[in-house]
């Protein structure tokens, strides 16, 4: 029901590496407090050859000494950010620009762009490289992580037309522009009197109890967790990790959390901004604060209007949305 698109920025010669990353994706330099956590990517000589220049968060013009060798995955600090370094689990924004490490040449390149919005992983995910390498890395920082082709991408990966072997060096430049919580992490909060039952797995994922019982008529929105950052405002573009049922059929219609990535909304109806969200669920998060898990109960009357609804959700249906905010963008 509501999705984002995340993608990396596309050039005519290098649309196979683009189909990749998007399912995978001198001395140097250690993040500040780097006691205080423990990088998957070392720290290491070849990435610490990496220079780059430019204003952070657009595309850096970047220099090295070619052919690179690649030692083994490694990272280095261009330009260290500020705040503490970024903890396993957290969701990270970020954009990325990818070079030839035999000849300098860029392969490719996130959008660097405010009208589309940036990459996102989860710091330590095994999911590819790029999740590993923001572990322990800070918000504003700029990075550089080396490696080799199939370090990336896979062995095998890349089409051979495009001249890249597996043995092939590769250089990645980070902008670490974001960082939110991984999952809600409040204070639990007394259930209340038909509202479904929720019981939080060790990864964060909400299990949901609906009641054998007719559903509310009347709106319902109640804090779960509840957590001390700022309160969403009408308007605001807010950070969620969700799961979406129908009363009904007790049956999951959409989840965040089984696409592996959370998104961003408008917090304001979609009555009032096409940007938006229903109005129930709108109304449901409003006031409610960052770090909070949320149970928002939504009759049909402040969902969908009707034959307006995705194919998963029958008009007249009753939804429930449990909702993690973990954080407001800007």
């Amino acid at each position: 029901m509501i999705v984002t698109s995340r993608r990396l920025a596309r050039t005519a010669s290098t649309v196979a590496v683009m189909t990749v990353v998007a399912t995978v994706l001198a001395a140097c330099t250690a993040p500040v407090n780097s006691d205080s956590c423990s990088p998957l990517v070392p720290f290491g000589d070849s990435a610490g050859y990496v220079d780059a220049s430019g204003s952070f968060g657009s595309q850096p013009v970047v220099d090295f000494p070619t052919p690179l060798r690649s030692d083994g995955v490694q990272q280095s600090v261009i330009d260290a950010g500020e705040g503490s370094p970024i903890a396993a689990g957290q969701i990270v924004d970020f954009q990325v620009a990818l070079f030839n490490g035999q000849d300098g040449e860029l392969i490719t390149a996130s959008a660097y762009n405010d009208a589309e919005a940036p990459l996102r992983r989860t710091a330590g995910n095994e999911i590819d490289l790029l999740a590993e390498a923001l572990q322990c890395a800070q918000v504003n920082s700029r990075i550089a992580v080396t490696g080799t082709i199939e370090d990336v991408f896979g062995a095998g990966a890349l089409d051979p037309a495009l001249g890249l072997a597996d043995n092939d060096a590769i250089v990645m430049v980070l902008d670490v522009q974001a960082a939110y919580l991984g999952r809600a992490t409040g204070i639990p909060q007394l259930g209340a009197s038909g509202i479904p039952a929720v019981v939080t797995a060790p990864n964060g994922v909400p299990g949901v109890t609906i009641p054998d019982e007719a559903p509310p008529t009347e709106l319902r929105s109640h804090t779960l967790v509840l957590g001390q950052g700022a309160a969403i405002e009408e308007g605001d573009r807010a950070v969620l990790h969700y799961t979406g049922l129908l009363w009904s059929t007790k049956t999951i219609f959409d989840s965040s959390w089984d696409r592996g990535a959370p998104a961003t909304f408008t917090i304001t109806s979609f009555e009032n901004d096409p940007n938006g969200i229903v109005t129930g669920l709108a109304d449901g998060l409003v006031g409610r604060t960052v770090g909070s898990q949320v149970i928002v109960v939504i009759p049909p009357e402040f969902g969908y209007p009707a034959g307006q609804a995705p194919a998963t959700i029958p008009d007249g249906s009753t939804m429930v949305f449990v909702v993690d905010i973990l954080g407001i963008e800007g």
